[in-house]
């Protein structure tokens, strides 16, 4: 995906309702580090325990409207940090979890395992340079391709009529570019998501 053309997936009217969900407080928020490739974080830098009430406390008061337009789906990230947190939101809605390899976290490449704070040398460059990304990270318009995808697989399923994304910081906040009809480079613009919480799509018309 491109810059000529980053609209273009969610362009058609949505019909389902979409809510977004960050995974609670992991063991590598609390270390500092990236985790975001599947071999190191599909069963390690699970949820601490505060990361487990940030989830319970936000899915619980989201139960209602979750629910108000059955039947719901769970589709979650196969790392272990967003499995454990569908797994909770999956208790708290009576619905069993699913994943997908589409709502993975974004690739950070080469700064794998270090200190987060790398993650601002990829966000700098995100609104200037989407496409030469430092570090062989992830682009923007690639997340974007990828869980786009899934967003218009779901649409085509009769049997969903509301999903909940279980995923991570950036690739939540991508979406909700998409969501907005908004440039995916500007991301970080946008109020972050915070761990545990649960937020509503509503797409934004298109211009």
């Amino acid at each position: 995906m491109n810059n000529r053309d980053y609209l273009s997936p969610l362009s058609a009217r949505l019909t389902k309702r979409w809510f977004v969900l960050r995974h609670g407080q992991s063991e590598a928020n609390v270390a500092g580090i990236v985790a975001s490739q599947l071999a190191n974080a599909e069963t390690a830098f699970g949820l601490t325990g505060h990361g487990r009430e940030e989830v319970e406390n936000s899915v619980r008061p989201a139960r209602e409207d979750l629910l108000a337009t059955p039947p719901l789906r769970i589709v979650t990230s196969p790392f272990l940090r967003t499995r454990e947190t569908a797994e909770i939101a999956g208790v708290i809605l009576g619905v069993q979890p699913i994943t997908d390899h589409r709502l993975i976290e974004r690739d950070f490449g080469d700064y794998e395992l270090l200190p987060d704070a790398h993650y601002h040398d990829v966000w700098k460059v995100d609104p200037t340079d989407p496409e030469n990304v430092p570090g062989h990270a992830e682009s923007v318009y690639e997340v974007t391709g990828r869980v786009c995808d899934l967003i218009l697989e779901v649409e085509k399923n009769p049997d969903i009529e509301t999903c909940l994304l279980v995923t991570h910081c950036d690739v939540a906040m991508i979406l909700s570019c998409a969501f907005q009809n908004l440039d995916p480079r500007h991301h970080r613009s946008l109020d972050p998501i915070k761990t545990g919480e649960v937020r509503h799509l509503i797409q934004a018309p298109v211009q």
